[in-house]
């Protein structure tokens, strides 16, 4: 079974919520880290995770950077970090 893990953290959770989709609509399998938000105290201004399989984290971190082109950097994560 394939662990998830952190490939980027976007600086809340609307932008998370878009670059997820960004990172889906490429066709790497990614979502929000659970426990990053919490659904009844409304949209979280905290950093939020984004997380994908083990041996997706380098495709799911370059079709991030891809789609946003430069104009956002996100805060990407490599193996061992947090």
């Amino acid at each position: 079974m394939a662990t998830w893990e952190v490939f980027a953290t976007a600086p809340d959770q609307l932008m998370a919520e878009m670059w997820r989709d960004l990172v889906l609509r490429s066709g790497v399998e990614c979502a929000i880290r659970a426990g990053d938000t919490v659904s009844f105290l409304g949209v979280s201004p905290l950093p939020v995770r984004l997380v994908a399989r083990g041996e997706n984290v380098e495709r799911a971190r370059a079709a991030l950077e891809a789609a946003l082109g430069g104009e956002e950097e996100p805060h990407t994560t490599r193996a061992g970090q947090s």
